[in-house]
């Protein structure tokens, strides 16, 4: 039974494997704009929100997300403050989310880091999901996260970047649904 989890799990992501693995870059005091980032894309949806406060929590999510595909923790929690404070104006957050975010503030592993942000994603796709009120948001799964029991992010790109493996396996993942 191993055997055919871990031979579903190869097949699936093979298609998005990069030919080489890509070293992520280091942010620490550099001008970021002047880096390549990893989580760059061709294309991105533009969303709107029936609440301007939504669009803020979406867009800083965004940013944590980047941060984490760049595998780069000191930028994961100082953009996790920002969704924090965005998430507090929405106030219709659950504790649990808060908690998450919090973790992604005051841990500097990534692993635990990219741990809460798959609770911080769940939580705030049901938040999103119902308040959008024109674009799309790509609902995004890798099946190979946290040891094969697989995780979920949201995304503005068809495009997968992999908030939880960075890069050891940047297109690893597939576009689970839309959300209009």
């Amino acid at each position: 039974i191993y055997s055919l989890i871990l031979i579903t799990i190869l097949v699936g992501c093979k298609g998005n494997l990069e030919s080489e693995v890509k070293t992520a870059p280091s942010h620490k005091g550099e001008d970021t704009a002047q880096i390549d980032d990893l989580n760059s894309t061709a294309s991105s949806s533009e969303v709107s929100f029936t609440n301007p406060s939504y669009e803020k929590v979406y867009t800083s999510y965004l940013l944590v997300k980047a941060a984490l595909v760049n595998t780069d923790t000191e930028s994961a929690q100082k953009k996790a403050v920002a969704l924090s404070q965005a998430v507090d104006e929405v106030g219709d957050i659950q504790d649990k989310t808060k908690k998450a975010i919090k973790t992604i503030i005051t841990e500097s592993t990534i692993k635990t880091q990219r741990k809460a942000f798959e609770i911080v994603s769940k939580d705030l796709e049901l938040l999103l999901a119902d308040n959008v009120s024109s674009g799309a948001i790509y609902k995004q799964y890798c099946p190979m996260a946290f040891n094969g029991k697989g995780a979920y992010w949201l995304s503005d790109s068809k495009e997968v970047r992999n908030p939880y493996f960075g890069d050891q396996m940047l297109k690893c993942g597939v576009v689970d649904s839309t959300i209009e």
